[in-house]
């Protein structure tokens, strides 16, 4: 096992060994927030036929015309009812938007710019041929690719399957996680809070963050650190891809997370990321199974979830995009502290003359989950940095909301 690694090093050795979950076809009113697993392609044009994009009336223009046209209306287009009538030199057909140009016609006028008398049409502004005509396949060809494996399908990218007819698509499996929290001093929120005792909040603020990314989540209830609680807890878990515990993951008498995977037959891969908050995480792995020990404070949970958890899940999940892109941003204010170890420190994201400006949260302990509430971003300190001044330039990563 090894000790004290960098994020990047843990983050690929993970990465390395993650198995994506199943596939399954679902139907389209049923895959929001669900990842594809093959690329969507058109069955038809868009639009199938060529269109009026507007109100008005549609007739056969001619390159010399610059006078006003008296035409003959020979009928009405409404949307969704194609016309047959062959629309001869000196007629003109009524149409209205999204209706389909009939033959013969090869512009749209105006409705602004007509006057109609009984069967008769005054155009006091002729367009030349192809105006106003939205053409078949101008926006998506047949067989062009829509979306591509691995994209997280949104309600426009819904809307985009369904306006191409397509009901059902092949997507990944949602990953199941398990959520468990340990520590004899832990109670659970509705309960009277005892003294030396404090409520659990990880397992709620984790169980969102999981929930909001379209995971399953299972949580167990809250166990003492006891090595016999947390193996009998576990058990419980087998049928989840991914387990995350907080609590127990660092060096005192009552730290057993470590020992307790590995009894349970874990292969520990790392302890200990380089980096703060949440130095003591640590990853094992049981055939397919993976295991994530996070530090129980809660600050620190949630920071080590963005940097190294949700990357996998991502790519469990089937997600393209998984790794979290840096950019730079510009520090609203100061940070005094200094270390050897490298730093993320929770800020809010402040446009600016078009730069991004880091105003970090007025305190930045491990424990301190209010630090998370408003922050959009985690500023990447490199370790022995110094103090941060204002003004400076650091590298930072979004926090996914």
């Amino acid at each position: 096992m090894k000790t004290m690694i960098e994020l990047e090093e843990a983050l690929e050795m993970v990465l390395a060994n993650i198995q994506l979950v199943e596939t399954e076809s679902v139907s389209i009113a049923d895959a929001y927030g669900r990842v594809l697993a093959q690329d969507v392609r058109s069955k038809i044009d868009m639009p199938p036929f060529a269109r009026s994009p507007l109100d008005g009336y549609t007739y056969r223009a001619t390159e010399a015309a610059s006078k006003a046209l008296n035409l003959k209306v020979i009928n009405e287009i409404p949307a969704g009812f194609p016309s047959k009538q062959i629309i001869g030199v000196d007629e003109a057909s009524k149409i209205f938007t999204g209706a389909p140009i009939p033959p013969g016609a090869n512009c749209v006028v105006r409705m602004e710019d007509t006057e109609q008398e009984g069967n008769q049409v005054t155009i006091f502004r002729p367009v030349r041929p192809g105006s106003n005509i939205v053409p078949k396949g101008e926006e998506i060809k047949e067989g062009d690719i829509l979306l591509e494996r691995g994209f997280c399908l949104t309600p426009p990218a819904i809307g985009l399957i369904a306006a191409v007819g397509v009901n059902q698509v092949e997507v990944f499996r949602r990953p199941r996680v398990g959520l468990l929290s340990t520590g004899s001093e832990l109670m659970d929120v509705g309960e009277s809070l005892n003294p030396g005792k404090i409520y659990n909040s990880n397992s709620y603020t984790l169980r969102g963050m999981l929930r909001q990314a379209g995971f399953e989540v299972e949580v167990i209830p809250t166990v003492s650190d006891q090595i016999e609680d947390t193996l009998a807890a576990l058990e419980k878990l087998t049928e989840a891809d991914v387990v995350i515990t907080t609590g127990g993951a660092s060096v005192g008498e009552y730290d057993i997370m470590r020992q307790a995977l590995t009894q349970f037959g874990c292969e520990m891969l790392f302890w200990k990321l380089n980096l703060k908050p949440g130095t003591p995480a640590s990853v094992g792995q049981k055939g397919k199974q993976f295991f994530f020990s996070l530090s129980g404070n809660p600050a620190a949970a949630m920071v080590t979830f963005e940097l190294l958890v949700r990357p996998i899940l991502f790519k469990l999940a089937g997600h393209a995009a998984y790794k979290a892109k840096e950019f730079q941003v510009r520090m609203a204010n100061s940070f005094e502290k200094s270390g050897k170890q490298r730093r993320f420190l929770r800020a809010q994201a402040v446009f600016k003359d078009g730069v991004i400006w880091a105003d970090l949260a007025s305190a930045q302990g491990s424990g301190i989950l209010r630090s998370m509430i408003g922050s959009h971003l985690l500023v990447d300190v490199p370790a022995n940095h110094g103090s941060v001044k204002v003004g400076e330039l650091l590298a930072a990563r979004w926090i996914v909301d």
